[in-house]
């Protein structure tokens, strides 16, 4: 049995270790986030490598994608769009933002009635604390869709789905552009026969062939796929038309 000294020594001891772990934790995962952003990466980029180097990879993938919603409201609080310096800003989503906002303000009328339907307080204290969470988890996702544009610059076009996917394509790749509607896709991104879809709902607006096939993975993590066309949605699909040609042409 430990005396009472001994038993204190080793708490004090194991305490040590644990502020060790997570202070050597946090200088790698700092060293990863500035090394990222100095290789040009934008700030969700570097947050998901700096998770990735001290995280197994499921629960840096999990936590980089609940971080990247709160960090996206902050920035839409702040009004700091989340898109490389110099880039002309291609913004979509607004076929979606309806539904979400409708989502937050239905909230109150879900909070009512818990309030009156369910009579034991922990349930209701669980419940209002999961609407709470669930409202900022909608509001970080419209916020993402705000402050994380398609963008086009630097001889490449980059195209997101809020915090959860982006790809770059090199524009010198770009053979044509053209806006037209396809529609009947069921996830955020897929590939299928060479053409990668990027859709809002179920639809893409603009469809952008390539000279040659070109790799991308669809999502972090997942393996390279060639390409031939890109499809993806924009709001303003003639004016991101005009963008994309006139950079076309420049380059």
């Amino acid at each position: 049995m430990f005396s009472l000294g001994e038993a204190v020594a080793v708490g004090l001891l194991l305490e040590l270790l644990l502020a060790g772990i997570v202070i050597t934790e946090f200088t790698l995962a700092t060293r990863a986030y500035k090394t990222s952003r100095s290789r040009g990466a934008d700030g969700q980029e570097a947050l998901n490598q700096a998770l990735s180097t001290v995280l197994p990879a499921p629960v840096a993938k999990a936590m980089g994608m609940e971080f990247g919603l709160f960090r996206a409201l902050w920035r839409w609080i702040r009004r700091k769009p989340d898109a490389p310096e110099g880039h002309q800003i291609l913004t979509y989503g607004s076929e979606i933002k309806p539904i979400m906002w409708t989502m937050v303000f239905l909230v109150p009328l879900e909070i009512l009635a818990v309030e009156f339907l369910v009579p034991w307080s922990v349930v209701r204290i669980i419940l209002l604390a999961l609407s709470i969470y669930g409202t900022l988890w909608v509001l970080g996702f419209i916020a993402a869709l705000s402050i994380r544009p398609h963008s086009v610059g630097d001889g490449k076009m980059v195209l997101r789905f809020a915090h959860f996917v982006q790809i770059a394509i090199p524009l010198d790749l770009v053979e044509s552009v053209r806006t037209t509607r396809h529609s009947g896709y069921r996830r955020a991104v897929q590939i299928n026969d060479g053409v990668l879809a990027m859709p809002i709902g179920d639809s893409t607006t603009l469809s952008v062939k390539l000279r040659e096939p070109y790799s991308v993975a669809p999502k972090p993590g997942k393996p390279f796929q060639e390409v031939r066309e890109v499809r993806f949605a924009a709001d303003n699909t003639r004016e991101a038309a005009r963008i994309l040609t006139a950079n076309i042409v420049a380059d």
